[in-house]
């Protein structure tokens, strides 16, 4: 059985973190001629697939999001907060509640430990905001959370 992790996967290791496990599910046909991407993933040895340790470590780099890209989120958000009155503009505030979970996903990728679980308290709260002022002022502690420790 392999696994997935509850986090994102850049998009340049899909492939490199699917393949493996789609085989080891659905083998080809033994005398399957095809060279496909596929066939060639099912002439790997069984000691590259996610059972052993070294996948299980690239696997880990394969979802893993750096401090730059987390920054370049911040800047994301940031961008939207300074839009203005959030609390009235529906698809402003969806846009924004969008980028804040998938911040919060990069968040779990990362190794900071209560700093980043600080960081995934304080997005939860954002769902308790009552003005934009308190979205503002929340924004502004979290940002400087992230910052202390992406940074």
């Amino acid at each position: 059985h392999g696994f997935l992790p509850k986090a994102p996967i850049k998009r340049a290791n899909i492939l490199e973190t699917l393949a493996p496990l789609w085989m080891a599910r659905y083998p080809q046909e033994v005398g399957d001629d095809d060279d496909s991407l596929p066939s060639r993933m099912s002439r790997r040895s069984r000691a590259d697939s996610f059972s052993s340790l070294e996948s299980s470590a690239s696997l880990n780099d394969a979802v893993a999001t750096t401090p730059i890209e987390i920054i370049q989120m911040v800047k994301e958000i940031s961008d939207l907060f300074s839009k203005g009155r959030i609390m009235e503009d529906r698809v402003l505030r969806q846009n924004i509640w969008e980028k804040l979970h998938a911040l919060k996903g990069d968040l779990l990728t990362l190794q900071v430990g209560s700093k980043v679980i600080t960081a995934v308290g304080m997005i939860n709260s954002f769902r308790d905001a009552q003005s934009n002022e308190d979205l503002s002022e929340r924004w502004s502690l979290l940002q400087e959370q992230i910052l202390s420790f992406a940074s």
